[in-house]
């Protein structure tokens, strides 16, 4: 018996229809997801001058396709110096900084085909440390090497894009600006107290490799 020419364009049009169906059910079935973000840290607070290295491991959850949840954990290295002069002394704190931003996201995502443009905000807690050389002049010359660790609280505003290459694999990238309380280190070396301030705003850049599962 021969096939229609009606059978025919029905099984055309099914099959059709499932091509662009299946990779949206494909997607909607991986709700969770880990990503990779290497990038740059670059700080826009006047206490810190260095831009640095910013490296982050996300564990993603998929509500539906329009929101998502994040858990971070990263890193990011930058430099600070501050000087204080006075009328018979000078004060200079030169210090490298280690930040690991343990951090909690909400992403609101607009799909279109394979793209995924995002807005995301979110907060966590920075545990800072690193080693520290202190400077004193007065008729004297003194040079103190100290360290100190301090956490505090910071939140984050930014966006994105990602590009799904396969139903479970992505690539993209992101940007956020971060806003943190005042860090503060202290330190006493022979008898005399130290102590460091400053705040870590400042732009994030990363790119993002995923895995959907």
């Amino acid at each position: 018996m021969k096939n229609s020419p009606i059978g025919m364009k029905s099984i055309f049009v099914v099959v059709l229809v499932l091509t662009f169906l299946i990779p949206i059910n494909v997607f909607a079935e991986l709700p969770f997801y880990v990503a990779l973000k290497p990038g740059i840290y670059s700080p826009q607070s006047s206490d810190l001058d260095s831009s640095g290295f910013n490296g982050e491991i996300a564990f993603g959850y998929r509500f539906n396709p329009n929101i998502a949840a994040e858990f971070g954990i990263g890193y990011f290295y930058t430099e600070g110096e501050a000087t204080a002069v006075g009328a018979t002394f000078v004060v200079r704190e030169k210090f490298d900084i280690n930040v690991v931003p343990l951090t909690l996201t909400l992403k609101a995502i607009l799909p279109y085909k394979q793209w995924e443009f995002f807005g995301l905000g979110g907060a966590g807690v920075y545990i800072v440390s690193g080693p520290y050389d202190y400077y004193y002049y007065d008729y004297y010359y003194y040079d103190y090497d100290y360290d100190d660790y301090d956490a505090v609280l910071g939140g984050y505003l930014g966006g994105g894009v990602h590009y799904n290459i396969t139903p479970a694999v992505f690539v993209g990238v992101e940007g956020k600006y971060l806003w943190t309380d005042e860090v503060k280190l202290r330190d006493e070396s022979y008898g005399i107290p130290l102590e460091a301030k400053f705040k870590m705003n400042g732009i994030i850049a990363t790119a993002v490799f995923g895995f959907k599962f």
